[in-house]
């Protein structure tokens, strides 16, 4: 492999044209043990790139459809950098101090920023005619950075990682703010397809919030309600939720409860009960993300945690200050310091 170093296991053949994705599964908590090395998870769309050199390039997303004109931005160079490379990361927006939000992505899909497009780069899977699939992660890792210094592209980013200790980065991470971490088992291929080799913890909080509308399917069945949580005294919206409706018996009370007629397809309610949810992470708007209802109570005000932000490169230092062994501190990485072009 050219200016790299070849690995055994790497098999010589054609470029892919698609590839199986490795899937990650959702665990409850990080891994036990050092034959783990674990990554701060970023807040966008996954993406395949596959380069075959002299200026050309395909982008796809996890479930296969071409997104080359949208995410083009960030692989200008790559693409002429004449080498074959198929990668697998993340591609999102950060902010001025690094930190990635899907908002930001949005926006950038709308036209608003796009020059802020990153991708956030985690996996190698094909470098100079050479197929890495079958090639430990750990090499592949090494090999990816390795690659990414010697074509230099600025908003192509290396995402690091820590060796051990999972459960401790990820407080860390909690503590910081961001949306999680994933594990992945040290030794382990890239098989694509769903395994216990990539493992995916996702943080989360649970407030408690004032149900104020809901949207019908009819029938007794719910699409979604509508919360609002307690600020100084004011209602104010924290957007939709659409889980966890089963067996609550949530519809005949919110049925009882309606104070007026459909707005826009939303059914408003005397603001009288309370649901405590569990969610990750807030829009910049403030709604809530993913939220499902664990539980009813019409007793007590509604209340929630301080927001999110999202900031992994705190993560990380305060993962480095209580000196546990970690691969390259992303605080002091190059590559994880705040750009622009």
């Amino acid at each position: 492999m050219t200016g790299t170093r070849a690995y055994s296991a790497a098999v010589r053949v054609a470029l892919p044209t698609a590839v199986r994705l490795q899937i990650v599964t959702t665990t409850p908590a990080p891994p036990e043990g050092d034959g783990w090395l674990h990554e701060i998870k970023h807040d966008g769309h996954r993406l395949i790139a596959i380069v075959p050199g002299r200026g050309q390039l395909k982008l796809l997303s996890h479930n296969g459809f071409d997104r080359t004109p949208l995410f083009r931005g960030p692989f200008r160079k790559l693409s002429a950098a004449g080498r074959t490379i198929a990668l697998d990361g993340e591609i999102a927006v950060p902010d001025d101090r690094g930190v990635t939000h899907i908002d930001l992505l949005n926006d950038a899909l709308a036209g608003r920023n796009p020059d802020r497009l990153t991708y956030f780069a985690f996996d190698l899977l094909y470098v100079d005619e050479h197929d890495l699939r079958r090639c430990p992660i750990e090499e592949r890792k090494a090999l990816l950075r390795q690659v990414l210094d010697e074509v230099g592209c600025e908003r192509i980013m290396y995402v690091d990682h820590v060796i051990g200790r999972g459960g401790r980065l990820f407080e860390c991470v909690r503590e910081a703010g961001a949306e999680g971490i994933v594990s992945k088992r040290l030794g382990s291929l890239y098989r694509g397809g769903e395994s216990r080799d990539w493992l995916k913890t996702k943080c989360h909080q649970i407030g408690e919030f004032m149900i104020t509308g809901f949207e019908e399917l009819g029938g007794g069945r719910l699409e979604a309600v509508y919360v609002a949580q307690e600020i100084a005294g004011k209602f104010a919206s924290a957007g939709q939720v659409r889980f966890g409706f089963a067996g609550k018996g949530l519809w005949s009370e919110l049925d009882a409860l309606r104070s007026g007629p459909a707005r826009k397809g939303v059914v408003p309610v005397s603001p009288t009960l309370r649901a405590k949810i569990k969610f990750f992470g807030r829009h910049k708007g403030g709604s809530i993300r993913d939220g499902v209802i664990l539980s009813l109570d019409g007793r007590a005000p509604s209340r929630s945690d301080v927001l999110w932000s999202c900031d992994s490169d705190d993560a990380i230092a305060a993962f480095q200050a209580e000196s546990v062994p970690a691969a390259e501190a992303a605080l002091d990485d190059p590559h994880h310091k705040p750009f622009s072009e």
